[in-house]
């Protein structure tokens, strides 16, 4: 009977500690999928996603397999808002995107940090340039419109490419640069 009572308290007191940090977790879908992120894996990811949005309750918490960044979490902000943060396999924080910057400060475009092992801005243009060009090699011509970084797993980049004739290709690319869907316009 003691022994529940102290399990209780311990418990009520982890919940307690966590809360009055800031830190909430309510990671959905923990089915048995091997990229689900539990455990210390699953803390770890989440205080540095956390630590990067401020508060805010992780409601996804995966390991990707698409060449890119390790970790990929999704948070929810206090005012209802959803963001995506990728983490490499350190646990730094290497992005930050889906938000609207006007209204919750954060920036959507890749996160600067004095880890060795982040992009550059350099590295970071010579990427979108890399995509750019795979994605108009791929379509023949065309103006390039719009690059987005994905945080869909089978693609890193999307490039919207405008044709002459006015249509609009959305072409896909992996980590290296090669196209992994190219919308039906062109054919």
């Amino acid at each position: 009977m003691n022994t529940k009572i102290v399990a209780i308290a311990i418990g009520a007191a982890l919940v307690a500690a966590l809360a009055g940090a800031g830190i909430a977790l309510a990671v959905t879908n923990l089915s048995d999928d091997n990229d689900t992120l539990t455990g210390d894996t699953l803390q770890r990811a989440s205080a540095a996603a956390l630590a990067e949005t401020g508060a805010g309750t992780v409601t996804s918490a995966e390991r990707t397999d698409d060449g890119g960044p390790e970790y990929n979490l999704e948070v929810r902000l206090e005012n209802g808002d959803e963001v995506d943060v990728e983490l490499n396999g350190s646990f730094d924080v290497v992005y930050v995107g889906d938000l609207d910057p006007n209204t919750s400060g954060l920036s959507s475009a890749p996160v600067a940090t004095a880890a060795p092992a982040q992009p550059t801005a350099e590295q970071d243009a010579a990427a979108r340039a890399n995509a750019e060009a795979a994605a108009l090699a791929a379509v023949g011509s065309g103006t390039v419109t719009e690059f987005d970084r994905s945080d869909d797993a089978d693609h890193v980049y999307e490039v919207e490419i405008t044709l002459s004739d006015g249509r609009d290709v959305d072409v896909e690319l992996d980590a290296t640069f090669r196209v992994t869907k190219l919308d039906d316009a062109v054919q």
